[in-house]
């Protein structure tokens, strides 16, 4: 079961990464501004995943807390690879110009959240 939640993890991220290549309003800044917004996703979702195995941490994301409790642990790449996947959908209905500025925005918060983590002493998790 494990490896059938990484694997369509993994199936999510690399179909955000080809409907990037081919969507024909992305010029490559936001490409690659999507490309780091992705890849700090992928960090807080393997922090998530450490937070939920080792005991002293708690999760502020109230719906990744819910969605652990009643599905387990496999719910955090599915709630990472669904948030991913929606805000390229959502970023197709902007300018390019509007997507550089919200995709430096997600990706900044994202490094926040991810330093905070850092910070709580939450580290990367593979293992689902």
């Amino acid at each position: 079961m494990n490896k059938k939640i990484i694997t369509l993890n993994l199936i999510f991220i690399l179909i955000c990464f080809c409907s990037v290549s081919f969507a024909a309003k992305w010029d490559k800044t936001d490409k690659a501004l999507f490309g780091a917004f992705t890849t700090t996703m992928i960090i807080d979702c393997l922090q998530t995943n450490y937070a939920f195995t080792h005991k002293g941490f708690s999760e502020r994301n109230s719906i990744i807390r819910e969605g652990v409790h009643s599905i387990g642990r496999e719910f955090i790449p599915i709630y990472f690879g669904v948030c991913t996947i929606g805000s390229w959908y959502i970023l197709n209905k902007f300018s390019s110009r509007n997507k550089k500025f919200i995709l430096i925005g997600l990706t900044l918060f994202n490094i926040s959240t991810i330093s905070h983590n850092k910070n709580e002493g939450a580290k990367l998790n593979f293992k689902f």
